[in-house]
C-alpha cells in the first residue's frame, strides 16, 4: 500500500535531462541552464567581438598606411622629375633625319624646280632624288622597285595630290601602288600610265604626303595592300561599270580599289 511520501515522490516533475551546449549561432543560441553559464556565454561573446574589432582596426590601420606611402612616393617621383640642377648641362636631344622632300619652284632649272632638303642652317640643299633612292637601297642591301627619274617622281606625286589630296596617307600609298603595278603590268613608265588608265589631268604642286607615299612605294616596295590592285575610283564622283566589273579588293575613305579579273 502506497504511502503518503509515494505518492507526493510520484508526483514530483522528473529533473530534466542534462542538454548539451550547442554551437553558439545568431540563429540558435546556447539554452542557459543556471546564471554561471549565461555569465560565460556572454563573456565569450564579448570576447569574440573585441577581437573583431582589433582586426578591423589593424587591417584600416594598415590600408591608411599603403595609401600614405603611395602618395609620398608619387609626390616625391614628381618633384624629382620636375626639378632641375641649376648648373647642370643642357640633356642632349637627337633629332630624327629630315624625312621631308622639298620641292623648290626655280624658272632657271630645266623643269622649273628642284628637289632639296633643308640643311642645319635652314637653307634649302639641292638633291637629286634618282641618285638619292639608289644610295638608300644600296646602304639598304636591296633594290629599288621602280626606278624614276625626278621629273616622273614630281609628276606621280602630282598625280597623287590631284587624285586623293584628301585621303589619308594609306589612301595615297594604294594609290601609288595602283600606278605602279599598271606601269609593271604594261611594262609602260607613269607619264603613259597616266594617259592610258585616265588619271586626273590637274597637276598641282605635290603635297607632302604624296611625296612620302612615292618614296614609300616605288622607292622602298611598300604597299597598301598584299593584292595586285591596278584599278581604283570614287563612287562619289563618277559610276564606272568597268571598276565593279574587276576584283573588288577594299575600299579607303572614298575610293575603292580593285584587281585585275583573270
Amino acid at each position: 500500500m502506497q504511502t503518503h511520501e509515494d505518492i507526493k515522490r510520484a508526483r514530483r516533475p522528473e529533473r530534466p535531462a542534462q542538454v548539451t551546449a550547442k554551437k553558439e549561432t545568431v540563429l540558435s543560441p546556447e539554452p542557459v541552464h543556471n546564471f554561471k553559464d549565461h555569465r560565460e556565454i556572454i563573456a565569450r561573446k564579448r570576447r569574440k567581438a573585441n577581437r573583431r574589432r582589433e582586426v578591423f582596426l589593424a587591417r584600416l590601420a594598415a590600408g591608411a598606411a599603403l595609401v600614405f606611402v603611395v602618395t609620398v612616393t608619387v609626390s616625391l617621383v614628381s618633384c624629382s622629375k620636375k626639378k632641375e640642377p641649376v648648373n647642370a648641362p643642357a640633356a642632349e636631344t637627337t633629332e630624327t633625319p629630315q624625312e621631308t622632300t622639298l620641292i623648290i619652284q626655280d624658272e632657271t632649272q630645266p623643269d622649273g624646280y628642284y628637289f632639296a632638303y633643308l640643311t642645319e642652317d635652314g637653307e634649302p640643299h639641292a638633291v637629286n632624288m634618282e641618285e638619292l633612292a639608289r644610295s638608300w637601297a644600296s646602304e639598304a642591301g636591296f633594290e629599288l622597285r621602280y626606278e624614276l627619274t625626278d621629273a616622273e617622281r614630281y609628276e606621280v606625286a602630282q598625280i597623287v595630290t590631284a587624285e586623293a589630296e584628301s585621303e589619308p596617307l594609306a589612301g595615297k600609298i594604294a594609290i601609288c601602288q595602283c600606278i605602279l603595278q599598271a606601269c609593271e603590268d604594261d611594262g609602260i613608265r607613269p607619264a603613259e600610265a597616266a594617259d592610258h588608265y585616265s588619271y586626273s589631268k590637274k597637276r598641282p604642286e605635290p603635297s607632302v604626303e604624296a611625296m612620302q607615299a612615292v618614296r614609300y612605294v616605288f622607292d622602298f616596295g611598300m604597299t597598301a595592300s598584299t593584292e595586285p590592285i591596278k584599278y581604283f575610283y570614287n563612287p562619289d564622283l563618277v559610276a564606272s561599270k568597268f571598276h565593279e566589273s574587276q576584283r573588288y579588293i577594299m575600299t579607303i575613305n572614298n575610293h575603292r580599289f580593285y584587281a585585275e579579273k583573270k
